[in-house]
């Protein structure tokens, strides 16, 4: 949950960074976070746990991302895709430092 309200909060800023506006809602980013992260949780469930795996699951999962902000917060696609794309460099970052602090 923590890390839901994490990337909820993430995104929200980079969103309302881009749009030079308010946060765009609690609601509307717990949505598009919970998106990224049911795509990532079933791509990771189906495939193993190496780094290149977990990169790739990472890289989906904004992919829905984007579109879910597409949707949801009523972006253009291009600024989804970009927004998406900050946030996916974020996600590698925690990704990649998780990893290798904590290796199995």
């Amino acid at each position: 949950m923590c890390g839901i309200l994490m990337g909820a909060a993430i995104l929200g800023i980079i969103v309302a960074v881009m749009e030079q506006g308010e946060f765009p809602g609690w609601w509307n980013m717990i949505l598009c976070v919970l998106a990224s992260v049911g795509t990532e949780f079933f791509l990771d469930a189906a495939l193993p746990d190496e780094l290149v795996y977990i990169l790739g699951t990472v890289l989906a999962g904004a992919v829905v991302a984007a579109l879910a902000l597409w949707g949801i917060v009523k972006m253009t696609f291009v600024r989804a895709l970009i927004a998406s794309g900050i946030y996916l460099a974020i996600k590698i970052a925690i990704a990649v430092v998780f990893v290798l602090v904590f290796p199995q």
